[in-house]
């Protein structure tokens, strides 16, 4: 009974979350946690630690994410399980990354391929690559950046894995975009984009949208751009996803900004608003409404 109350405990968290709504969500990964404690179930707290962390470090709270993640890492240690150790691997190696540790940062993703590669676990090995990749790309090293997105590319095909084949060639536009290659740029989101359909992944397609219409802003195709980010925003609702709509709701007015439109940037300054309010971003809420106010009445 505690782990059929814990399942739902842990639903009910990534229902709140996917609609934006983090202070619910984390409450009831807590909750879950708890409840998973009660039931002596060690992979199912780590699981949901693991989840929280995701939750943290997506909120910016990295001290609690790490928090999350070595708390999940310590209840994994006993029992093994090479996938879920070299998973909570990865996520510390990004946390170093982002709290500028890169020595610290490679070496988890070091180890998480490891770990992964001898699980046999194609994906998640391909994951490490992939974080590696977007490392070494922030740090200027975009040879080697390409590399380790290649590899992991070839990794996922391997696997058979859309998804993370989709999410990799999003990955590769980003740095074709940045080393002045559009063209392949766009061709690499078209591919990405192709597959987050398949799958039916409406966030991916979504995020990928919002991508493509960064590329089409970028190279003078501002109505492209507009029309890509309405169809992105329209995704995001679709699939409940308060935060991604008010981001494409914002792009959009900076781009009417920027083809000298204000009213239209108005009033797309204050849905983001409304949707940041509703997504419980408060600081972004404010900013937007100051945006639409200083465009006047």
């Amino acid at each position: 009974m505690a782990n059929d109350r814990a399942d739902e405990a842990r639903q009910e968290a990534e229902r709140y979350w996917l609609s934006g709504e983090d202070h619910r969500a984390r409450e009831c990964f807590r909750r879950a946690r708890l409840l998973y404690h009660e039931a002596g179930d060690a992979e199912g707290q780590a699981d949901v630690l693991t989840a929280l962390g995701d939750l943290e470090m997506q909120s910016g709270h990295l001290d609690a994410a790490r928090e999350a993640y070595v708390d999940a890492r310590a209840l994994l240690a006993p029992i093994g399980g090479q996938r879920r150790q070299g998973g909570v691997l990865v996520r510390l190696g990004e946390l170093a990354h982002r709290t500028g540790k890169i020595a610290e940062a490679r070496e988890f993703y070091e180890a998480a391929r490891h770990l992964l590669h001898a699980a046999g676990d194609l994906s998640g090995e391909a994951h490490a690559l992939k974080r590696r990749g977007h490392l070494e790309r922030e740090e200027g090293n975009h040879d080697v950046a390409l590399d380790f997105y290649r590899e992991a590319l070839a990794l996922y095909r391997q696997a058979g894995d859309g998804l993370g084949e989709a999410h990799v060639l999003r990955a590769l536009a980003g740095l074709h975009a940045l080393l002045g290659h559009p063209d392949t740029a766009h061709d690499n989101l078209t591919q990405a984009l192709s597959q987050f359909r398949q799958a039916g992944d409406l966030l991916g397609e979504g995020h990928c949208l919002s991508s493509l219409a960064h590329l089409y802003r970028h190279t003078n195709r501002g109505d492209q751009a507009a029309a890509t980010l309405d169809a992105a925003a329209k995704l995001f609702a679709q699939a409940g996803h308060l935060r991604g709509e008010a981001d494409s709701f914002r792009d959009l007015a900076k781009l009417a900004l920027a083809q000298g439109i204000p009213e239209r940037a108005r009033g797309h300054f204050l849905r983001a608003a409304e949707l940041y309010g509703r997504a419980s971003q408060p600081d972004l809420q404010r900013r937007m409404t100051k945006e639409a106010q200083s465009l006047g009445h």
